[in-house]
């Protein structure tokens, strides 16, 4: 027990030093993403996604939303709390947190 406890440190660990997982998605976009910049406003959408069996399935309907006129900028984030739960449960449940942004 005590060695399984020393390999999810260990995961965790490693995790936290080479950072978290971010996917940016730009639709015909020519600016810097947002998910490079410096000051973003608030996403026009955010929601939580998890799946299972090593993230092929989804658990939930997918996410919809649409930009008027605009350039959509989505952004996959896999955050502190989702590499957590990867780390734990990760072949079984996975999570990880969307952002959609319309662009002016």
């Amino acid at each position: 027990m005590l060695q399984v406890i020393k390999i999810l440190i260990l995961v965790l660990a490693l995790g936290l030093a080479a950072g978290c997982h971010t996917t940016t998605v730009v639709h015909k976009g020519g600016e810097t993403p947002y998910a490079l910049a410096k000051e973003t406003p608030g996403p026009d959408k955010k929601a939580k996604q998890g799946s299972t069996v090593f993230g092929i399935y989804p658990t939930g309907a997918p996410i919809e939303a649409s930009c008027d006129r605009n350039h959509p900028e989505v952004i996959m984030k896999t955050g502190f709390v989702d590499l957590v739960i990867h780390a734990l449960i990760g072949p079984f449940y996975t999570t990880k947190t969307v952002e959609v942004y319309c662009k002016p």
